[in-house]
């Protein structure tokens, strides 16, 4: 009741019912003061488990704050390279005058030159006869990263080691442009007098592959290797005999039978710049002998496996290169079959330059 006798106004407690009596209705009362309590525990209980959100969402937050900084969020993931043309080294040359800028493969790599990899060449291997010589076979490289090649910058595609049927170290070539070897500078003087021999082990049914060429940025001086078109297949020795990078200024000795795969043989090329001719030795035996007026001098690097002709890389070689050796004299004939008598390592004249000597 208020003060005055009467009965709770409007504005009094909501949660107390109304007196109808001078007697307490006690049950009323119990009722009401359990709700009551029932109301107040569920308050402290709601309050309980905001303040644990806030507690959890603050200490999250410091947790964040503090984090330092050179942790990464998230770990980035790759793949690794799978079998196939590797990227080239990515190792810049500083190559002048009209030296090759070589090309590689198509992984996101650069060449020596440092420019973008590219894909391979199909462009024809120069003749005599004008005959294109069909591209590059493709083939399939191990993985890893190259063995050093004294004086040479190697493509990612070739290797250095044993090859079967040879006793000392090999460069192993899959075909592709990512298989080769340069010297960024020229070693042999086409000036002068001069002989180039490998043993070589060709796996390319067809094709024509370069064994030891040198050259410009557009064509080759000389190449050593095989010549193929049609049902031409022969090692050759060519030339070019003045500069503009024309076919009909290339003069060839041919091997007197076909090239070989799968067997080791020795090609030796032979300049002779007082008789003015060029001679092709297969295993120390002569081939032939062809007369030219003289060889156009260029600035490139010696290259193993592949050639400069219209301005690409071709004819890669496809299988292996051993006892790659330079001199700067015309090797007589007794010396050249002395060279063979020592499975191409000793002509009896030490060599201006070797690679892959045992």
């Amino acid at each position: 009741m208020t003060a005055d006798g009467g009965r709770p106004g409007p504005g009094g407690p909501a949660h107390l019912p109304p007196v109808s009596s001078a007697t307490p209705d006690w049950a009323a009362l119990a009722e009401a003061r359990e709700r009551e309590v029932r109301r107040r525990r569920a308050l402290r209980a709601g309050g309980g488990a905001l303040a644990v959100a806030v507690v959890a969402g603050l200490v999250a937050g410091a947790l964040l704050l503090t984090r330092p900084s050179t942790t990464p969020l998230a770990v980035p993931t790759g793949t690794a390279q799978p079998d196939g043309p590797a990227p080239a080294p990515a190792t810049a040359s500083a190559t002048g005058g009209d030296t090759p800028a070589p090309t590689g493969s198509a992984a996101p790599s650069t060449d020596p030159s440092g420019s973008p990899t590219a894909a391979p060449s199909t462009g024809p291997s120069a003749s005599r006869s004008g005959k294109p010589t069909t591209g590059p076979s493709g083939g399939k490289q191990p993985a890893g990263t190259p063995a050093a090649l004294p004086g040479m910058l190697l493509g990612g595609g070739a290797t250095i080691g044993r090859a079967e049927g040879r006793t000392g170290p090999a460069m192993t070539l899959y075909g592709n442009p990512v298989g080769w070897a340069d010297s960024q500078a020229p070693v042999v003087d086409t000036t002068r007098s001069f002989t180039v021999s490998a043993m070589v082990r060709n796996n390319a049914p067809t094709g024509g592959r370069a064994v030891v060429t040198q050259g410009g940025d557009s064509y080759y001086s000389f190449y050593l290797g095989r010549d193929y078109w049609g049902t031409h297949n022969q090692w050759v020795f060519k030339v070019q005999t003045a500069a503009g990078a024309q076919d009909n200024t290339t003069y060839q000795a041919f091997s007197t039978a076909p090239a070989t795969t799968g067997r080791w043989t020795l090609l030796t090329g032979v300049y002779d710049a007082s008789a003015k001719k060029i001679l092709l030795y297969v295993n120390g035996q002569l081939q032939q002998s062809t007369p030219v007026t003289g060889i156009w001098q260029t600035t490139g690097g010696l290259q193993l496996g592949r050639v400069r002709y219209q301005s690409q890389w071709t004819d890669f070689w496809d299988g292996a290169i051993s006892d790659v050796q330079v001199w700067d004299q015309a090797l007589s004939a007794s010396a050249v079959s002395r060279l063979q008598g020592s499975g191409g390592t000793a002509a009896g004249t030490a060599p201006e330059r070797s690679w892959l000597l045992p």
